[in-house]
């Protein structure tokens, strides 16, 4: 049967209605990563501007907020509830510090999403958490977040910020596209030059939850070094995709950590990538016959069309799968692409977890099945000597095999897997 490409491509456009089928759960910690849910998802950025003031940057998208023309000036805007505090691990009750605020964000035509950020004096400890809640005044959309901060160590990450060139705005994201340029800034206003290490390395998928793996390590040769002049602005921008890490010593792995992908991402849209991710789903046979086909998109299609039984209902197996895998990207980019990561494998395959629970150096999602009462828990630690803050590897256990063979069945019946 001949089906058209569109069929695959349009399944990337309805972003927010179609990542999951199940509901979402009542707890704000759960919905950071169901974008249908109603909450805020919002970013943020710690820059550590000298030895005793910390920046938060925080940013919000546009249409998550409410806009109200309803005060004196008749200024349409937003009104954001700030309510923080500083605790030495994340389930403290000893509060080092605490404060509230509202943010006014004015509306701007076209303006996708808004930045803001508040000053923290920096606590004399090496590491400590800020829980940062958000309320939209006007929706009552709400937001829990925690964020690590860590004063150990001058070369890490949170001594660095890169901002853009044309509108000096924080990057919220660790990748980005070849158009970019970025200005790189140093805690320190001494140094006068960055070193740039580029390294052209391909990092491999997930393996399955109940596979044992090899702790990741890094010890990658830099297939090229260059300075930038911290006096010229210390201006960063290039081209081939692969991992850039700029640091003001160079016998230091840790620093900024940058990554290009290809311009699309974190969309995923090239019929390459559309078979990638299904390695997760494919028998090793089928994915090299996918990726040996002539006409690689009608294979794309026709392949979700033989386990959906019809076009209609493989449109919706692909709205939801690979709109699953681009907020893998959206969510869980670290040095790799984030559906290749532990937790978008698990957010792919699985689906996005009815609850988390959060720690000082892990995550654990929870799947709650009512109907046959039970659950099931994934728990995912935190890297620290990664040259990524967002990287985190799964507790892997030999448990979570039947729960995997069961989800792939289900996919591979045309049935969207929920626990």
């Amino acid at each position: 049967m001949r089906t058209s490409v569109a069929l695959i491509l349009s399944g990337l456009i309805f972003m927010f209605s179609c990542v999951t089928q199940k509901q979402p759960g009542t707890k704000t910690s759960a919905l950071k990563y169901n974008p249908s849910g109603f909450v805020l998802h919002p970013k943020f950025k710690v820059f550590h501007e000298s030895n005793q003031n910390t920046k938060l940057y925080l940013k919000l998208f546009t249409d998550e907020l409410r806009f109200s023309s309803a005060n004196k000036d008749r200024i349409k805007q937003s009104l954001i509830k700030v309510n923080y505090k500083i605790t030495n691990t994340i389930r403290s009750k000893d509060v080092i510090d605490s404060a509230q605020t509202v943010i006014t964000l004015k509306y701007i035509e076209g303006q996708t999403s808004m930045v803001s950020f508040f000053k923290i004096k920096r606590p004399p400890l090496e590491e400590y958490f800020i829980e940062v809640n958000l309320s939209d005044v006007y929706s009552n959309r709400k937001s829990q977040s925690f964020i690590r901060v860590d004063n150990s160590e001058e070369n890490n990450s949170q001594n660095y910020i890169s901002l853009i060139k044309k509108n000096l705005k924080p990057v919220f994201n660790e990748y980005f596209k070849s158009n970019d340029t970025m200005l790189i800034k140093y805690k320190d206003q001494l140094i006068n030059k960055l070193y740039v290490s580029y390294y052209n390395e391909i990092f491999e998928p997930a393996e399955k939850p109940y596979v044992t793996v090899n702790q990741q390590t890094f010890k990658l040769k830099a297939d090229s070094v260059w300075t930038v002049d911290v006096q010229n602005n210390a201006e960063f921008k290039a081209s081939k995709d692969g991992l850039y890490i700029i640091r003001a010593d160079s016998t230091q792995l840790k620093g900024i950590m940058k990554v290009k992908f290809k311009n699309s991402y974190p969309l995923i849209s090239r019929s390459s990538e559309l078979i990638e991710t299904l390695r997760y789903l494919l028998r090793d046979n089928e994915y090299e016959k996918l990726k040996s086909s002539d006409n690689k998109k009608l294979s794309i299609d026709n392949y979700w069309i033989s386990i959906a039984g019809n076009s209609e209902k493989a449109g919706e197996l692909i709205k939801i799968w690979y709109n699953r895998a681009t907020y893998s990207n959206f969510y869980f980019t670290s040095y790799k692409e984030g559906w290749k990561t532990d937790r978008g494998i698990i957010y792919m395959v699985i689906g996005p977890p009815d609850d988390i629970q959060h720690f000082n150096d892990a995550e654990k999602w929870i799947y709650i099945n009512t109907k046959e009462d039970k659950k099931a828990e994934f728990i995912f630690v935190q890297q620290f000597n990664s040259i990524s803050n967002n990287d985190f590897t799964l507790i892997r256990d030999n448990k979570y095999e039947p729960i995997w063979s069961k989800a792939l069945r289900s996919w591979r019946s045309g049935i969207v897997f929920n626990y």
